[in-house]
């Protein structure tokens, strides 16, 4: 069966190579022509049952704002450094490094992290909690505090009920603030 599609799928390359070689193409023709084949090369290919029938699972959330007592760069700063955030300057820093693995040593420290930060207003740092779960926290100016919003994503609904985030609701506030360090 490969062997008949693949005799199907040979004549538009050679359809494709001797209207090139003869009319003499532009970019943008080449680029139309690429893109039939390739679309007549992906409907010849048959799709997979086992592809088909898989689900992603689903995500939920849970989330908890409150106000704290503290700078908004304080504040996220010892966010950052209690949970272990990475920010884009130091993965940008160690891949700089000049060291002979600081390419994997940067990819490793980006893989599953996201950060954002307009200092003195707004920060988001987010990672990868556990071994599938999510933390992000997201630190915001309000006047002389810092309002600061936990979200806590995962594919696990028992990970999603109080029993499970209760410890790192009641710890924010006080890390935010420096009474835990």
């Amino acid at each position: 069966m490969t062997i008949v599609k693949r005799l199907r799928f040979t004549p538009a390359i050679l359809v494709a190579a001797i209207l090139l070689g003869v009319t003499g193409c532009s970019n943008s023709d080449l680029n139309a022509i690429t893109h039939q084949v390739s679309t007549l090369g992906s409907s010849l290919i048959p799709s997979s049952d086992s592809t088909d029938n898989v689900k992603s699972p689903e995500w939920g959330e849970v989330s908890k704002t409150l106000t704290v007592h503290a700078d908004i760069d304080t504040a996220a700063v010892r966010l950052k450094r209690y949970y272990r955030f990475t920010s884009t300057d130091e993965i940008t820093a160690a891949g700089n490094s000049g060291k002979g693995n600081s390419g994997w040593v940067a990819s490793a420290m980006a893989e599953g992290t996201d950060w954002s930060a307009q200092p003195g207003s707004y920060y988001r740092m987010s990672r990868i909690w556990g071994n599938a779960d999510r933390l992000t926290i997201e630190v915001s100016r309000e006047d002389n505090s810092s309002n600061v919003t936990a979200t806590y994503r995962s594919t696990d609904p028992a990970h999603l009920k109080e029993a499970w985030t209760q410890k790192l609701w009641a710890q924010i506030g006080p890390v935010a603030e420096g009474k835990v360090r």
